[in-house]
């Protein structure tokens, strides 16, 4: 399995934003609308699952990278969802860092085992502290996706 295959170019933010974990969740899923997979009311209960899920943990897993995730009902897919953060973001992450990248997943509960696969397989690749690094300057979609390809074999 290649995460890859899951990350859409119009669904990765680059430049965001917002400064708190509410406004990334609301930027990240305005993606989601603008690519056509969501409606508003869908975004909105996002925003809010992603929110309730934060309450139980924090999904900053450290080194500057936080991996909220949510399943949707009547969400067909899994898509991943890349946001950049350059001034960073309070997550109370686990390191107590700012998140500078955010590698959101929603999955469909049809398949509620996918998303968690694909959680596993992000947080090991966000132990190379070089892809970190070159995801905090990258200018494109194009490159985020050539970056996390070249490491995700």
């Amino acid at each position: 399995m290649s995460i890859a295959e899951y990350i859409r170019p119009d669904c990765i933010v680059l430049n965001m934003k917002a400064d708190t974990k509410r406004k990334v969740f609301e930027e990240l899923s305005l993606s989601l609308v603008n690519a056509g997979l969501l409606d508003k009311t869908g975004a909105e209960t996002l925003v809010n699952k992603l929110e309730d899920r934060e309450k139980l943990s924090t999904t900053g897993v450290g080194e500057f990278v936080a991996i909220p995730h949510a399943s949707l009902e009547g969400f067909n897919e899994t898509v991943i969802v890349i946001g950049v953060l350059p001034q960073g973001v309070d997550f109370a992450s686990v390191d107590s860092q700012p998140v500078k990248v955010v590698f959101m997943i929603i999955g469909s509960q049809a398949v509620p085992r996918l998303h968690i696969q694909i959680l596993a397989r992000i947080v090991r690749f966000c132990r190379n502290k070089e892809l970190m690094q070159k995801l905090q300057s990258i200018t494109t979609p194009q490159e985020v996706l050539d970056a996390i390809r070249m490491v995700d074999n």
